[in-house]
């Protein structure tokens, strides 16, 4: 499993776990568990850019 597809597979279960926050009524853990999704996102993008750019 590449970097890419693994960052990928943690930000689905970021999101499952931020849909059972919700369902939970826990709106702190919702939140961290939102910006921990943000980070990984922003990791994402720029590992495709990095891959992208020659070099």
């Amino acid at each position: 499993m590449t970097r890419e597809e693994e960052l990928r597979e943690l930000a689905s279960n970021l999101r499952a776990a931020i849909a059972r926050a919700r369902q939970l009524d826990l709106p702190t853990s919702v939140y961290i568990l939102s910006m921990a999704l943000v980070e990984v996102s922003q990791t994402i993008e720029a590992e495709l850019r990095g891959q992208a750019s020659p070099e």
